[in-house]
């Protein structure tokens, strides 16, 4: 009997999980649909493909790694809850991890996946509530700010971006920083004057998806060097 209600509980989950999920696909694409074939904003090719080498070059690699790396933790129900509301690592995740210590129950048990559904559930109605009176409230917080303190936020995201890259330069190896600028320059340079030597379509979609170009450097030059310190070191015998 209870491997029956474990059956019909997961038919559940994947049938719920399933039709959320493409409801909220269906209402994603409802305003561009409205947008280019009512309105007729159609946008070119160019720029449909370089958008999709700047997302993809930049994002690509954790459309494969997060579903694959989460799924033991979040279960299926969390799977599907967890990718349709978002903030996985910074939130739910932790909101899971935090449920099941506390309860200290066993990662990837019965227990531990329903007592972090009803974490995660906590956590979307408690981030609903928290957005929703900040944009309710955003715009007249924004109104009363002068206008010296509003001038600052467009330093916010160089900021933050400045952030992450010491995040991430602060692990490179002493021996790997002059190939990282070696290859960063050519990657400027590929980018800056690739009009010159590059059909035209070619080179409007580099520099149009630069952000995706950068990426995808970026992680080869990553697996380079993954691959190179996992190799083992030769000893002399």
């Amino acid at each position: 009997m209870n491997s029956e209600r474990v059956n019909k509980f997961n038919k559940d989950v994947h049938f719920w999980g399933r039709l959320t999920i493409v409801i909220a696909l269906i209402m994603a694409l409802c305003i561009p649909s409205y947008l280019t074939f009512v309105r007729g904003y159609v946008p070119s090719t160019e720029n449909i493909v370089a958008g999709l080498v700047a997302v993809a070059g930049f994002v690509g690699v954790v459309w494969v790694v997060e579903p694959i790396s989460y799924f033991p933790v979040l279960g299926p129900a969390g799977t599907y809850i967890s990718f349709l509301s978002g903030n996985i690592g910074n939130m739910r995740l932790p909101v899971i991890a935090a449920a099941q210590s506390a309860l200290d129950l066993e990662a990837g048990s019965k227990k531990a996946e329903v007592a972090g559904i009803f974490a995660l559930v906590s956590s979307v109605i408690v981030n609903l509530i928290v957005l929703g009176a900040v944009v309710v409230a955003g715009q007249i917080i924004v109104n009363a700010m002068p206008a010296s303190l509003l001038s600052s936020f467009n330093y916010a995201l160089p900021g933050i971006l400045g952030a992450m890259l010491v995040m991430y330069a602060s692990t490179i190896k002493k021996e790997h920083t002059l190939m990282l600028i070696v290859l960063a320059a050519a990657v400027i340079a590929a980018i800056k004057y690739s009009p010159m030597f590059l059909p035209a379509k070619v080179a409007t979609l580099i520099i149009m998806g630069d952000v995706g170009v950068v990426a995808i450097f970026a992680i080869v030059f990553s697996l380079t060097l993954a691959g190179r310190d996992g190799k083992p070191v030769k000893t002399d015998k």
